[in-house]
């Protein structure tokens, strides 16, 4: 279990070799869905405004952290308190969003397409 509301992608990193991972959530605008090439390996894809309509697809027994690719984490944030307003407990938004994992190292995935994601980065 992560301390306080708001986590660090240092304090996640530090996390990714407990026995169990925590379940990232990725919460983008419906405008921004199809801009990104990545996401958190692993993390669940749900738009910003259907973080209700998505309840069952996130494990209550996990630490659960929630970013967003978007300036500024108001979205992370606002999934979180909807998340803690329906029972989770162990939920945190990512300061930073994606960019602070990025820059923590921490691990990618492809969004899917037809271009692998090594070949981008080579680009």
């Amino acid at each position: 279990m992560l301390q306080g509301f708001e986590v660090s992608a240092e304090t996640v990193k530090a996390h990714m070799h407990d026995a169990v991972l925590p379940v990232f959530v990725n919460v983008r605008h419906h405008q921004d869905w199809d801009s990104g090439l990545f996401k958190a390996r692993g993390a669940l894809r749900i738009p910003d405004d259907e973080v209700e309509r998505h309840l069952d697809e996130i494990p209550h027994d996990r630490t659960v952290v929630v970013y967003s690719s978007c300036p500024g984490d108001e979205a992370s944030v606002r999934a979180a308190q909807v998340l803690r307003q329906h029972g989770w407990d162990d939920v945190h938004p990512l300061a930073g969003g994606f960019n602070a994992y990025l820059q923590a190292g921490l691990p990618v995935e492809g969004l899917g397409g037809n271009v692998p994601a090594t070949k981008i980065m080579l680009l």
